[in-house]
């Protein structure tokens, strides 16, 4: 493990303020970033590597359990195909999956994320309880484990676990297939507390993330924001506010 400052000497990268030449990046034990010159030599001792540096990229918003069902939901049906068909495929492949699964899943996708140059996740974490519909003992089981997963691959992780609580507008009650995303506000707000405190280190952050307008009760989606915000005044809210036409 590295114990002392590292510097990467780079002979072009695109800073804050654009282009600059000469650029040495000074990197702490913990992994992160103390310092960054330009138009200088590179200091003593420092690894200098040819070419052009660029930040890594954020991906915003990642389902990672969808890793492993990749290309099972590729073939056709009787009938014609839309989202809502390939959900179905979706719901019956993570009925499936436990936290072990989870976390293994996550960390190989977080591996190849980084090996595509995105250093920093934003995991979108609606898979919260058992299959049965039973909160796990650890309410936040689900989101931790992509905490140990992000950890296990080297990547910069902000948790967003979805507060998923109707079918649809109209306050449709939710499906039984839905039953492992389900939380009312207060469960939701409880499940983000935990997460939160698991949340110590520089390189873990947590959001909170309202599924859609059609998947919460529109007159607590501001109560919940503003406890969220509360607990934690930074709380990124991360939603996907026109997934559907319906929704528009």
């Amino acid at each position: 493990a590295m114990q002392q400052t590292q510097h990467y000497y780079f002979d072009t990268a695109l800073l804050a303020d654009g282009w600059h030449e000469q650029v040495t990046i000074s990197i702490e034990p913990n992994g992160l970033i103390s310092a960054i010159a330009h138009s200088a030599p590179p200091p003593v001792g420092a690894t200098q590597i040819t070419g052009a540096a660029l930040p890594g990229m954020p991906n915003l918003h990642s389902h990672a359990h969808q890793r492993a069902m990749a290309g099972l939901a590729e073939r056709a049906g009787a009938g014609p195909d839309s989202f809502w068909t390939w959900r179905e495929t979706m719901y019956s492949f993570i009925g499936q999956i436990t936290p072990d699964n989870l976390q293994a899943i996550a960390a190989q996708l977080y591996l190849e994320m980084l090996k595509a140059g995105y250093t920093s996740v934003g995991e979108f974490q609606y898979l919260h309880h058992a299959p049965d519909g039973q909160p796990y003992a650890e309410r936040a089981e689900m989101s931790l484990r992509c905490l140990a997963a992000a950890d296990t691959a080297g990547i910069a992780i902000t948790c967003l676990p979805v507060w998923y609580q109707l079918s649809d507008f109209g306050n449709q009650p939710a499906q039984a297939r839905q039953r492992r995303f389900i939380n009312d506000a207060e469960q939701f707000l409880g499940l983000f507390e935990h997460l939160l405190s698991a949340c110590q280190q520089p390189q873990h952050r947590a959001g909170i993330a309202p599924h859609s307008l059609r998947a919460v009760p529109p007159e607590q989606l501001m109560m919940v924001v503003e406890q969220a915000r509360a607990l934690a005044p930074d709380c990124p809210v991360h939603i996907h506010i026109a997934e559907q036409t319906k929704e528009v």
